[in-house]
């Protein structure tokens, strides 16, 4: 009876397992739907003039208005600003021009040419100038 009892049990555990097989090989599934996200972000449009990053210890001439004078120890720092609106620090000094006989103090106002050695401070580009012209 013990046998004939498992085998029953035994062969209707079998037909769920071949129907349920069947069934899930029968239907089909819904696939999720992908949805295709979309950046938001709005990105700035780039600036009129792209800046112009400049190497430390490269050598470079800038001409432009003294906008601000800063009177230091062995000379002044004068605030340039170029026809097309970049912003330099320009340290004119006795000891770091080339020709001392180029000092000259200027005035705001004043349209200079600078030549010298760049140094990059967070976001102002200093000028070591070596001429002034």
């Amino acid at each position: 009876m013990k046998i004939k009892f498992l085998s029953i049990a035994f062969v209707a555990a079998a037909i769920l397992t071949v129907s349920c097989n069947k069934k899930a090989e029968g239907t089909t599934t819904a696939e999720p739907a992908v949805q295709e996200v979309v950046d938001t972000v709005s990105v700035p449009a780039p600036a009129a003039e792209p800046v112009t990053e400049h190497i430390d210890n490269d050598i470079i001439e800038v001409t432009g208005k003294v906008t601000e004078i800063n009177q230091g120890k062995d000379g002044y720092t004068a605030k340039i600003t170029t026809a097309k609106g970049s912003n330099f620090a320009a340290t004119i000094s006795i000891p770091n021009l080339d020709d001392p006989k180029q000092y000259r103090t200027v005035k705001v106002g004043d349209n200079i040419t600078v030549k010298g050695v760049v140094t990059n401070l967070e976001s102002d580009v200093l000028i070591r100038v070596k001429e002034l012209k």
